[in-house]
């Protein structure tokens, strides 16, 4: 029985690297089709698109994306997914919650160790190239996604996507 699953295992997963190569959709989806948690999925992403760090970055992360100017803040749940252009507030550690609060009414707590890991992650997305960073929960799932701001035409920012290389390279 053990030897059939892991059998079943590398033969889907093996056409899913290949899938993964071209795919522009929402991760979230696709690892539901695959019976994989979204971090499980993003590990299979080429390398040159993704790179994994553990969780207990995230407030060096968030404190150097609050540098950034806008971002798009994207909090995704089964049925709905919302997202806000939003400067990054201050971000600080109390009572082990991290806690943020800016201007306009975003803000928020997120318990201290309730991310497990962080993925940045380069890939085209509906047909347009991308930058984000992608927060994880212990069951593998996204908490947040933080994507890098696009100009009027289109275009990601140049200077953010430089601000995102170097911070992924950082860490």
């Amino acid at each position: 029985m053990l030897e059939e699953i892991l059998v079943t295992n590398a033969e889907t997963l093996e056409p899913l690297a290949e899938r993964l190569k071209t795919f522009d959709g929402f991760l979230e989806r696709l690892s539901k089709e695959y019976g994989l948690s979204t971090l499980d999925l993003v590990r299979h992403l080429p390398d040159e698109q993704v790179k994994i760090v553990d969780g207990g970055k995230m407030l060096e992360l968030l404190t150097d994306v609050g540098e950034w100017g806008a971002v798009l803040f994207i909090t995704e749940g089964n049925s709905v997914i919302t997202g806000m252009s939003v400067e990054l507030p201050q971000v600080f550690l109390k009572d082990g919650y991290f806690h943020f609060f800016g201007e306009g009414g975003f803000g928020g707590h997120i318990k201290e160790n309730a991310c497990e890991h962080i993925a940045f992650i380069e890939r085209h997305f509906q047909n347009r190239n991308s930058r984000s960073i992608h927060f994880y929960d212990g069951d593998g799932e996204p908490m947040f996604k933080v994507f890098v701001s696009r100009e009027v035409s289109g275009e990601i920012k140049t200077e953010q996507v430089m601000r995102w290389t170097a911070l992924r390279e950082k860490l």
